[in-house]
């Protein structure tokens, strides 16, 4: 059951993305292997070890995740101490992915999607996200694309995806106002 809070909040957010909205999203493409290291272990998510993203995450991500899995995408956990602390989910099938609510692209054969990527905020600093990337990097090397996406407010995460080897390949403007959306491309 949904929070009053929780639902307040969507609601606004709901709201606000149709009323006005001024984003940069940034399209990042892996152009080299950069061998990452971190105190944290990088383990393949899986049915049986889903639950563990409850030390940082609340229940209704262990749904989400699950359908993830089920749906054949490929999810990768970071653990510090024994615990939990990152996840990163890749989608490698032609399929519209979503740089943004309001924003998608084809992923064609042989392009994996790199998304809902987070780190617990006390594991962070630790280049725990170049080296999860690093990861699937490696582990989908063979394929023709490797696509990541970062909102331009985000800098820490811009850093740490151009760190594991990802390069600006586009940015997308999203502009709404009333409900009328814009969007401008911008080929890097």
């Amino acid at each position: 059951m949904i929070k009053p809070i929780q639902l307040a909040r969507k609601i606004y957010h709901y709201i606000k993305m149709r009323i006005y909205l001024n984003e940069t999203i940034i399209l990042f493409q892996h152009q080299r292997h950069t061998d990452q290291k971190s105190p944290a272990t990088v383990v393949e998510a899986n049915k049986d070890n889903i639950g563990d993203v409850l030390s940082f995450q609340d229940e209704r991500y262990v749904k989400t995740f699950n359908r993830f899995l089920d749906i054949g995408d490929k999810g990768y956990f970071a653990y510090l101490n024994g615990k939990c602390v990152h996840r990163s989910w890749v989608k490698h099938k032609p399929q519209n992915v979503f740089l943004h609510p309001l924003l998608s692209i084809s992923l064609n054969y042989n392009e994996a999607f790199i998304h809902y990527c987070e780190t617990a905020p006390d594991a962070r600093g630790k280049n725990i996200y170049p080296h999860v990337l690093s990861r699937i990097a490696a582990d989908f090397k063979n394929y023709s694309r490797i696509l990541i996406s970062v909102n331009k407010k985000n800098t820490p995460s811009i850093k740490g995806v151009k760190k594991a080897g990802f390069v600006e390949l586009e940015s997308y403007k999203i502009i709404v106002i009333f409900g009328i959306r814009y969007v401008k491309v911008n080929r890097l």
